[in-house]
């Protein structure tokens, strides 16, 4: 099946734009991936990363809500985990349902920073989905926690309006959220900058405000233990670059790996070295050949 790129309601009142992939080896034989955004992408973010994994996997990747040409929920409080996590899947249920050979082997999820956290959270509410469409295993590039984290008042200020202008944006990018400030090309650079200026202002601003401080850790962790009870040991990659000051290493270790470990999942890490916060732009061959490893 060529590659498809649509807009797909979700809701009433939403639709995500969706990019699916499927392998020329028909029917395929791995689980498809999910792919997962973090704060201030969209599906455009994961094009390098498509490219070197859908040969051999299905492969979908949605814009959250208010991110890329998705919808924009005007609700300034409508851009929860869980408003995500639901939009998902409603997803995954329409795409299940036109698409049923893509999920025949599962589903991973895959999350990069904030949408690490979705990705957890989405664990939460594996019942939701039909019967047939099994969460095998989680990816999680430079992730989020699933436990409350809070910044600094002058800092939370900070966040909130790094991407109201393109030269803020800009500056985050190259200063903050790479490696080092010539990590990549200046056209990519240009375009991390229109996906995170494009952001309706509510998507944003939630993610500061109040996303990183949710506490779903309990949550997670009983949803954890439940899948090992019933399907066996969560089996997760963690994946964070050595120069990453958004989600450090030591953060990651602490935050989530020791977290998913104590909760009876199956962690495996990998470090990128000289690589920061946007490992599937920075080291997108990297990241593919990690997650390929951990999968096949």
């Amino acid at each position: 099946m060529p590659p498809l790129e649509q807009l797909i309601p979700v809701s009433s009142s939403v639709s995500l734009h969706t990019i699916l992939t499927t392998p020329a080896k028909t029917p395929p034989t791995n689980p498809a991936v999910v792919l997962l955004h973090f704060w201030g992408g969209s599906n455009h973010t994961y094009q390098p990363l498509i490219t070197h994994l859908s040969r051999d996997f299905p492969i979908i990747v949605p814009s959250l809500r208010g991110w890329g040409t998705s919808s924009r929920p005007p609700d300034a409080e409508a851009y929860r985990t869980a408003d995500y996590a639901t939009d998902i899947i409603a997803l995954l249920h329409t795409l299940s349902s036109d698409y049923p050979e893509v999920f025949a082997n599962g589903v991973i999820l895959v999350g990069h920073s904030m949408g690490a956290k979705i990705a957890q959270f989405m664990l939460t509410q594996k019942y939701q989905l039909p019967s047939f469409v099994r969460i095998k295993g989680l990816v999680l590039l430079a992730p989020a926690p699933a436990g409350s984290f809070s910044l600094p008042p002058e800092m939370k200020e900070q966040q909130v309006h790094a991407y109201d202008t393109a030269a803020s944006a800009e500056f985050v990018a190259r200063n903050v959220l790479l490696g080092t400030p010539g990590a990549v090309d200046d056209t990519i650079v240009e375009e991390l900058v229109t996906d995170a200026i494009a952001g309706s202002k509510g998507a944003r601003v939630a993610w500061p405000e109040y996303g990183m401080s949710e506490e779903l850790g309990g949550e997670v962790a009983r949803a954890v233990r439940d899948h090992r009870e019933r399907e066996g040991a969560l089996r997760v990659l963690v994946v964070v670059g050595e120069l990453d000051v958004v989600e450090t290493v030591a953060s990651v270790m602490e935050r989530t790996v020791n977290e998913l470990s104590a909760s009876g999942a199956t962690v495996e890490v990998h470090i990128i070295p000289g690589i920061g916060h946007l490992s599937p732009v920075e080291a997108p061959r990297v990241v593919a050949d990690a997650i390929r490893s951990f999968l096949v």
